[in-house]
């Protein structure tokens, strides 16, 4: 393959790219407003000064990028181009379809196999790619395209060397990069025997090559009224960035991939599409960058780290907790982690005794469900029994008085997940203190500070921009920076609830309010600082109604039994 592509640029005097859009040309493609080009200064990426060449070239080498041909790429605009443009025009011709590969023999053999695989749309793109340039090679229709894909994929983490693999020590990221190998090896193996003829066409190597081609490239698509999924050649020549400047479909009309410009695009900048709004994890595992700045426009974070949590076997009520934790696990949880809500690892026996949860720095159903499930494992007896009954509407002012909650907000035949308010001061105080000791754990897996991290990050000898390391270095530092957020968020929900303790049992005047207005002037992140406004505020009310009922029930013993009977009777 290499050998013809030479001879065909000798007998051509054209570059693959070059090439390759005359081809896109010959067969429909509209892209006059738009040429593909190297990077050069980007204001999303830092320019690579001239004497630092050489350095990058042999950096490119330990990363296996011998090729001197640069793979940096991006699709700039020639011109000024207005809004509601349609920038790009792919004929459907030129697109590699999931039916296309389920239409070849292998295709076929998996089909009728009904074997599980871990991504099959991905697997027919991969079967086509890896079938039509074995069997066709320069002579097939996307021979041009083919050539202009990436002989390596160095930049994505399943093909890391240990070295760099070691950047990402404490992250989850690692795990996930090992469940991604076995999960393709699995794939590769399970296809070879019902379809043998595959490992006459692809190695595992170049099965692995073709998934993540296909992973950081294809595009899902609503063709002939069901979905699907496409290779776009050009269009998957777009570099991301939000927010989005683009926008993409598959044209009924056209029968043609077509991109829009949402925005002016001036002369000479790069044409971008969005990936999405996605943590940096997601980004650096299936496209092989991690973004630096991961920020919306309103400063919404969407990086993630993922939190553990179990019910401990030293715990005095393990079983009884573990019952509860695992309630509804059987069916209800499945929508739940499918959506990324919750994940659980189970065990032998299939219960999930460990649960792994994602969260941003920000107050959203997976924070929600986090302090649910905090909440659930700080239980005493009495609060676990109360929530794990099934007792109908004649429970619920025991209930309700007992936990210091009003009626409303008790309901019956619930999960860990779905405890949305706090059950009273003495569990929400521990459900804190698990959440603290939980993110320090976390913290503790990692060999560097964040602190180490941001320092590390403003030294480009030492962490070049595009460099695997550097990718690994900005996805530990957004993971650290999660956990020092809920870390924050821990220490101060426990130093706002010490103040409703000694308001309300101590007659200071220096509770919760006192403590409000000094966040205000701390600059407490909105998330937090709602946390205390809206739930610790109604928790000091709930508690204080809480603490009236018992007081009126002490007097009122008092006065009939006497103070030695009243004091017993709290007791």
């Amino acid at each position: 393959m290499m050998e013809s592509q030479a001879n065909t640029e000798s007998s051509t005097g054209q570059d693959k790219y070059e090439r390759f859009e005359s081809w896109l040309r010959e067969n429909g493609a509209i892209f006059d407003l738009c040429e593909l080009r190297e990077y050069k200064e980007e204001g999303a990426l830092r320019k690579i000064e001239e004497e630092k060449k050489d350095e990058i070239r042999e950096l490119r080498k330990e990363e296996g990028e011998e090729s001197g041909d640069s793979e940096m790429r991006g699709v700039y605009a020639r011109m000024n181009i207005p809004p509601n443009t349609i920038c790009v025009s792919v004929p459907r011709k030129c697109l590699i379809t999931v039916e296309m590969g389920q239409a070849t023999s292998i295709g076929q053999a998996v089909l009728q196999s009904e074997l599980d695989l871990d991504a099959p749309k991905h697997i027919f793109l991969m079967i086509y790619l890896l079938w039509d340039r074995a069997v066709y090679g320069s002579e097939s229709f996307f021979a041009p395209y083919y050539d202009i894909l990436p002989q390596t994929l160095n930049n994505m983490p399943i093909f890391w060397s240990e070295n760099e693999l070691s950047y990402l020590e404490g992250s989850y990221l690692l795990e996930q990069i090992a469940d991604r190998n076995e999960a393709i090896a699995e794939d590769y193996h399970s296809i070879c025997q019902v379809a043998p003829q595959l490992k006459e066409i692809a190695t595992l190597e170049e099965f692995k090559w073709a998934r993540m081609c296909v992973c950081s490239r294809n595009f899902g698509l609503q063709m002939d009224g069901h979905r699907t999924s496409a290779l776009v050649p050009h269009a998957d020549m777009l570099n991301h960035c939000r927010p989005r400047e683009t926008k993409w479909t598959f044209d009924d009309e056209r029968q043609a991939f077509t991109i829009t410009t949402l925005q002016t695009i001036p002369d000479g900048s790069q044409v971008y599409d969005s990936y999405g709004q996605k943590c940096n994890h997601r980004f650096l595992l299936n496209y092989g960058f991690a973004v630096e700045n991961n920020r919306e426009m309103d400063g919404y974070c969407p990086n993630e780290v993922p939190l553990e949590l179990s019910v401990s076997k030293d715990d005095p009520l393990y079983s009884l907790k573990l019952e509860f934790w695992t309630r509804g696990d059987a069916g209800a949880t499945a929508a739940s982690a499918a959506a990324g809500l919750v994940r659980s690892e189970f065990f032998l026996d299939a219960i999930p005794l460990m649960k792994r949860i994602r969260v941003c720095v920000s107050n959203n159903e997976n924070t929600r469900n986090l302090f649910s499930m905090l909440r659930a494992l700080a239980c005493n007896e009495a609060e676990l029994r109360i929530l794990m009954s099934s007792t109908a509407s004649v429970g619920y002012a025991r209930t309700s008085s007992f936990l210091g909650l009003s009626d409303a907000r008790v309901s019956v035949g619930r999960t860990c997940r779905d405890i949305r308010h706090p059950l009273n001061l003495r569990n929400e105080r521990a459900a804190m203190q698990l959440l603290l000791d939980t993110c320090l754990a976390a913290l503790d897996k990692y060999p560097t500070s964040l602190g180490q991290d941001i320092s590390d990050l403003l030294d480009e000898d030492l962490y070049p921009s595009f460099s695997n390391k550097r990718h690994a270095k900005i996805q530990v530092r957004g993971e650290k920076e999660v956990l020092h957020h809920f870390i924050i968020w821990a220490k101060t929900a426990l130093r706002a609830m010490q103040a409703i303790h000694d308001e309300l049992y101590s007659s200071t005047d220096m509770g919760l309010m006192h403590m409000l207005h000094r966040l205000e002037h701390e600059h407490t992140h909105a998330t937090i600082m709602r946390y205390c406004c809206d739930v610790l505020t109604s928790l000091r009310r709930e508690e204080l109604r809480h603490l009236d009922i018992l007081r009126a029930r002490a007097a009122e013993l008092s006065q009939k039994g006497g103070a030695g009977n009243g004091d017993d009777a709290l007791l």
